[in-house]
């Protein structure tokens, strides 16, 4: 998969069926309008491309208010190139790039720069100045010049549009086993370990403390069922999400202790994978009312994953 960064750096000799959009997350309804593309693309002999923005058109157009991601682009960029993604445009999004007239989106951009024979879009997906490009409108310009759309409708899960809003609504009140369905994979945390205040060791519980980017949304403060990769292989275990109030902390921390494992982690990357909320954050009156709430825990934990 060739990857640009700038709009600049784009060469493409084949035409091809290119999808626009934010794809934070990569969720079922994204997943639909990728698998309209490859089949467009193999079938119409077109190369496959992805148009997407970075940062997140948010941040510049709201930046007091801007969206708190699902995934970094980083990961974005493997799962396409997963799926068999020829061309992976990630357009820095800026100030100036936000007042282009979605006409010339379209024309200079996406026929002429990247070659757009065929343009799939999300039926709700908005785009160029102030959001005045939709669906409708794409279809009209392409008629005119010979380029074929196509709408991808409402995917839906359980009664409910799939959507990165809806699924980021679903991870702050913590239910991340909804969330990881409408992803079609699970919810996951990626960050480095390390060095924490060592209370979890203290408490005969030792925990790796990852760094967490502010960037992206965080699930609800409590307690989960994790599955945890490191060196290509998967940990069961429990992670806490909060200010550890007990200890009357006030800041954000995420740690997580895994099952039957005694390495050493500091330094090392892992990516958490969120299976279900235990119970929410709490305070005990006392260290040992949270070490026996936390053996609960990890034995309510074990019987959830030995299920996976």
């Amino acid at each position: 998969m060739k990857v640009y960064r700038d709009l600049a750096s784009i060469e493409i000799s084949n035409h091809t069926a290119c999808g626009i959009g934010n794809f934070d997350g990569v969720h079922l309804g994204h997943q639909k309008l990728v698998e309209t593309i490859l089949e467009c693309s193999k079938t119409k002999r077109l190369d496959s491309l992805i148009f997407t923005f970075d940062p997140h058109p948010s941040t510049i157009i709201n930046p007091n208010n801007g969206t708190k991601l699902i995934m970094s682009n980083s990961k974005k960029q493997k799962i396409m190139e997963s799926y068999g993604i020829d061309h992976f445009v990630l357009a820095p999004f800026t100030h100036e790039f936000s007042k282009m007239d979605y006409k010339d989106f379209v024309y200079s951009i996406l026929i002429e720069k990247c070659r757009a024979k065929v343009i799939v879009i999300g039926f709700n997906y908005r785009f160029g100045y102030k959001g005045m490009g939709t669906a409708e409108s794409l279809m009209h310009l392409c008629n005119q010049v010979g380029v074929e759309t196509v709408i991808i409708p409402p995917v839906t899960y359980e009664g409910n549009i799939v959507s990165s809003t809806y699924i980021r609504k679903l991870l702050e009140k913590g239910d991340v086993k909804s969330a990881s369905k409408l992803l079609g994979r699970p919810f996951t945390i990626e960050g480095q370990v390390i060095q924490g205040r060592g209370l979890g060791k203290r408490l005969g519980f030792p925990t790796a403390n990852l760094s967490l980017d502010k960037d992206l949304v965080l699930p609800a403060r409590g307690v989960y069922a994790v599955l945890v990769s490191w060196k290509d292989n998967i940990y069961k275990g429990i992670a806490n999400l909060g200010i550890r109030p007990t200890f009357n902390g006030d800041v954000i921390a995420f740690e997580i202790h895994l099952f039957d494992f005694g390495g050493n982690l500091y330094g090392e990357k892992l990516e958490v994978s969120f299976v279900q909320m235990l119970r929410p954050e709490t305070k005990f009156t006392s260290t040992d009312d949270l070490v026996r709430q936390v053996q609960k825990d990890m034995l309510c934990a074990r019987e959830i994953l030995n299920t996976i």
